[in-house]
């Protein structure tokens, strides 16, 4: 009976250091799910801050392109307004050019020699006057 105690104790003693070692085991497990959630946690404030950054970069790099955009929008606006300019200046100066020629060709005298014999008469006009006067 001696040993028959001594093997009962021996295994109450093995079965509380069975449960011993289970609930240490059972604790470290629920430690580490524990570790594992605080650093998932910790893991997704990071990944949600490092999104953050990313999104504030890649905006400002869409504002920046969209006001070059607009800067060469502009550029090119007041470039083809320019030529337009030019190529309107220059149909106006052919234009004259030709109507020019064809009055020539008509002998049509030009605003230029229609001024010139104006001033001529006025002249002229002015000295018989004077010629009028001295014979008066």
């Amino acid at each position: 009976m001696a040993k028959q105690a001594t093997i009962e104790v021996e295994v109450e003693e093995t079965n509380v250091g069975v449960q011993s070692v289970v609930v240490d085991n059972v604790h470290k497990v629920f430690l580490v799910g524990l570790g594992a959630a605080a650093m998932a946690q910790d893991e997704l404030v990071n990944l949600i801050g490092k999104f953050a950054e990313q999104g504030e970069q890649t905006e400002q790099k869409v504002r920046e392109s969209i006001s070059e955009i607009a800067d060469n929008r502009k550029k090119q606006a007041e470039d083809a307004k320019n030529k337009a300019a030019d190529a309107n200046k220059k149909a106006e100066e052919e234009m004259k050019n030709r109507m020019e020629g064809a009055l020539n060709r008509f002998n049509i005298p030009s605003r230029t020699e229609i001024k010139a014999l104006d001033e001529k008469i006025t002249s002229l006009s002015e000295k018989i006057d004077d010629l009028n006067k001295e014979t008066a």
